[in-house]
């Protein structure tokens, strides 16, 4: 029988992943409607469970704030 690892072992060895690379603010390939620069997921990690999911979104370059549709 093939020996398959606990949830636990996978959850252990994934974590540092989500923690360091994904939780980073990253840009997202979509221009900013103010000033054209690329947006970032301000907090990648989180999804605001609406009626359309969405993500938290901002500018570096200028002012803008918004949302996307995650």
């Amino acid at each position: 029988m093939k020996q398959l690892k606990t949830l636990e072992e996978h959850n252990k060895k994934n974590a540092p992943l989500y923690s360091f690379v994904l939780a980073r603010p990253s840009k997202n390939g979509i221009s900013c409607s103010k000033c054209g620069e690329e947006l970032i997921d301000s907090n990648p990690m989180a999804i605001l469970f609406s009626n359309t999911p969405k993500k938290d979104i901002k500018c570096e370059s200028c002012d803008f704030s918004g949302y996307r549709i995650a």
